[in-house]
């Protein structure tokens, strides 16, 4: 029988590394599980710009006894997205048997590396506010009003029905929690811990959400009205590290997120270093299926 090399033991414990890694992070995103997202796996390098296309528009034709059908060709579009965020959480272990002997232990490092990236996505998604053209002056207290404008003007812009939301900063959220009409009555399945626990509820045909990392700036906050496809987050996997370079890399992805762990020996500090990365972009699709409510931060 064939014995269990080192060099698979690391492939195995880097795999086991990223799918937790991977779990820890969808758990402590909110932004990042509404928006549109993009994965491929073809490499790519800081700073690259990646397409993401989307398909033209259709039209209804009478259809005519006898006759053929109308064949439309619709010109895709696309947005370009540069991606020129590569973010890394990195931790040395070094007694790494124990590590591997209580996964707790591990656990708990990758959890509060994975939170602190979670809130760097979801604070780039966040900025995203200041590309939309489409505004509403809620400074006086948010509603019930500005949540009929929001919704008007997605109405205006033929975005679709569904998954529509409405991200909140956490005063925003405080104001909502006073319009009577807005009380939390429905629920909708888990995006991952956070998004669920920063569920409010759904109002207007909006699911809300509060985010502590939407942006505020001269004490206005920026909250976020759209539907999915207004923002769009991309990912790709980096080159891989060099052959006998000593380390084990594993990529891996999961609805359209991805990252990176590599783990090697480290000589200065005697100790196994764990490094997660990501490399990603994030850029506004649809200009009119987005809108920003602004409010008044207390």
């Amino acid at each position: 029988m064939a014995n269990i090399t080192s060099t698979q033991l690391s492939n195995s414990i880097a795999t086991v590394v990223a799918a937790e890694a991977l779990g820890y992070l969808k758990a402590n995103i909110v932004m990042a599980s509404l928006v549109a997202r993009d994965w491929d796996d073809e490499i790519a390098k800081y700073g690259q710009t990646v397409d993401i296309p989307f398909s033209g528009a259709l039209s209804v034709n009478d259809k005519a006894e006898g006759s053929t059908v109308t064949l439309q060709q619709p010109s895709d579009t696309k947005a370009s997205v540069t991606l020129n965020r590569h973010k890394e959480v990195s931790f040395l272990i070094e007694d790494y048997g124990r590590a591997l002997a209580r996964p707790d232990y591990l656990a708990r490092y990758m959890e509060d590396g994975m939170m602190v990236l979670g809130e760097q996505i979801d604070s780039d998604l966040a900025a995203l506010y200041s590309g939309f053209s489409q505004s509403i002056d809620a400074t006086a207290g948010l509603a019930e009003d500005d949540f009929r404008e929001a919704r008007r003007l997605l109405n205006a812009g033929k975005a679709p029905l569904g998954k529509r939301f409405a991200v909140l900063h956490e005063d925003a959220e405080y104001e909502l929690l006073g319009i009577e009409k807005a009380t939390n009555r429905d629920y909708v399945e888990a995006l991952g811990s956070a998004a669920a626990n920063a569920f409010t509820g759904r109002f207007m045909g909006f699911d809300i959400f509060m985010d502590q990392k939407i942006a505020v700036v001269s004490s206005e906050c920026k909250n976020i009205f759209f539907q999915r496809n207004a923002m769009v987050l991309a990912s790709r996997p980096l080159p891989p590290a060099p052959a006998n370079a000593g380390v084990t890399q594993v990529v891996m992805s999961e609805d359209g997120i991805g990252l990176r762990v590599t783990i090697s020996y480290s000589a200065a500090y005697l100790g196994v270093q764990t490094t997660i990365d990501v490399l990603y972009g994030v850029a506004e699709l649809r200009d009119n299926h987005g809108v920003v409510m602004r409010t008044t931060e207390i």
